[in-house]
């Protein structure tokens, strides 16, 4: 135990020396302040934008006076979808997912205001983030830390020393797994402590969520670290060992995810968006309207039902209620037509999965994303439920038409105390429980990794007895 404790401290005595390491590690710190400072400007500006936009669509909303209320239900509101504390942390798809739904009548539109249409730089590998420097920067700074922590003993004839010495291979590589793990661990830890105090700062944030998401990437960089440990345990040379980690990192973390997307597309692909809505325009006509071919029908099933023989006869507006119709029938439409493009998501989704077998980097992403709340399931969720406060306002104004619109129709004007009475959208985003649910095969493929990476590293040992 004296030994490896030795080799843990010279290393780490080395590595606070190397003025590479040093630089380095500054760089990745700065560039993770940098990226929270960033993400933390843009959260909160938006989150005061949202609040605003709020208030001033609630009194356009009350200040219509008297109107009819299927014509408010076509002026509508919109649904705002807010940022949660950790999405400082990773934004994930925030740039590129909608943000604002308008609830119209007999419409479900899809998610606008995209920052990415704002943005005029735009990373190659991402957005520019703290989970960026992580999942990026920080495995080429453990590459260049584990490249020589074997290799370079190698060289200077220390390991065959460290061997006479008693020190026993396996031991001598847990020591060198030690050493390389503090110090990747230690810049992973302050580097995620000081993204804690940001999202802190940003609004609510829950706290388990952060503490999984911490340890998430600390079992990320372990595979890396461990990786590095052992090429650099197989390599003839520090400069081997460190060409060897600089093409990994490259194929592992830059393109393979790109790679893995592609065959997504590829094996699920997305319908385009004019593909998409002439799909729902020809279901849609394929229905009997209540307004048109389908009207006759519709007249009489509502005249035995309210038990009269005219419809002039009925207690209830009859505008109304083939404006409820319409919108069951087009609901049966999209309700089917989303289904399957959200189907599609997940088909990428599980075809992204594959990409884990040459890198852990899209398991750590998906994990990532999840627990930040900013994954394609929590924008999944804000459309759905978008949609269902929708229909329930669409419903509301109809059910309003139809008790106090008969003989009137569309001719009936509401007081201004309706619109009072509509709620705004408030987005619950998917629990704790469900997310995890949904990253069990992520955080196996994770633990898989970690599993095999120290297995290398360990079996790695062997190649020490040929050192000379």
């Amino acid at each position: 135990m004296s030994i490896t404790a030795a080799i843990i401290a010279k290393d780490l005595r080395e590595l606070r020396r190397d003025r590479r390491v040093v630089v380095m590690a500054l760089l990745v710190l700065a560039l993770a302040l940098t990226a929270l400072v960033t993400a933390y400007a843009r959260i909160s500006a938006y989150e005061a934008d949202r609040a605003a936009t709020i208030v001033a669509d609630r009194v356009t909303w009350e200040g219509q006076g008297e109107r009819n209320p299927h014509s408010a239900a076509h002026f509508s509101k919109w649904a705002f979808k807010p940022l949660t504390a950790q999405a400082v942390l990773d934004p994930g798809i925030t740039a590129f997912a909608g943000s604002a739904v308008w609830m119209e009548a007999h419409n479900r539109n899809p998610a606008v205001a995209r920052p990415i249409d704002d943005q005029t730089v735009i990373l190659p590998s991402g957005d520019f983030s703290l989970a960026w420097v992580l999942q990026v920067l920080m495995p080429l700074l453990v590459a260049v830390i584990a490249a020589s922590s074997v290799a370079r003993e190698r060289e200077r004839g220390t390991l065959r020393l460290m061997l006479a010495s008693g020190a026993r291979s396996e031991a001598l590589v847990k020591a060198k797994l030690a050493s390389v793990g503090v110090v990747t661990l230690a810049l992973g830890g302050a580097v995620s402590v000081i993204g804690a105090v940001a999202a802190a700062g940003a609004g609510p944030f829950d706290p388990v969520r952060l503490g999984l998401w911490m340890l998430a990437y600390g079992g990320f960089l372990s595979v890396v670290a461990a990786v590095a440990v052992a090429v650099s345990l197989r390599a003839r040379s520090s400069g081997q060992a460190l060409m060897i980690l600089a093409g990994l990192w490259l194929f592992a973390v830059v393109l393979t995810p790109r790679a893995a997307a592609s065959v997504a597309e590829a094996a699920a692909p997305t319908p385009t968006a004019e593909r998409f809505w002439a799909d729902v325009a020809a279901a849609k006509a394929a229905y009997p309207s209540p307004f048109a071919d389908g009207m006759e029908a519709f007249g009489a099933k509502v005249m035995a039902q309210y038990g009269v023989n005219r419809l002039e006869d009925l207690p209830v507006s009859f505008g109304g209620l083939q404006l409820e119709e319409d919108e069951r029938l087009g609901n049966l439409v999209y309700d089917r037509q989303f289904s399957a493009l959200f189907a599609i998501y997940e088909q990428q989704r599980a075809a992204l999965r594959w990409a884990n077998l040459a890198s852990p980097l899209p398991a750590l992403q998906n994990i990532s994303m999840a627990l930040s709340g900013t994954d394609m399931p929590h924008q999944i969720a804000f459309q759905q439920q978008a949609e269902r406060r929708r229909r329930a306002v669409v419903t509301q104004l109809n059910t309003d038409l139809i008790r106090n619109g008969a003989g009137a129709d569309f001719d009936y004007l509401a007081k201004p105390g309706l619109w009072a009475e509509v709620e705004d959208f408030a987005f619950e985003p998917p629990s704790l429980g469900e997310t995890l649910a949904s990253l069990w095969a992520d955080a196996l493929i994770l633990l898989a990794w970690l599993a095999g990476a120290m297995v290398l590293a360990l079996r790695s040992a062997r190649r020490l007895n040929e050192a000379g």
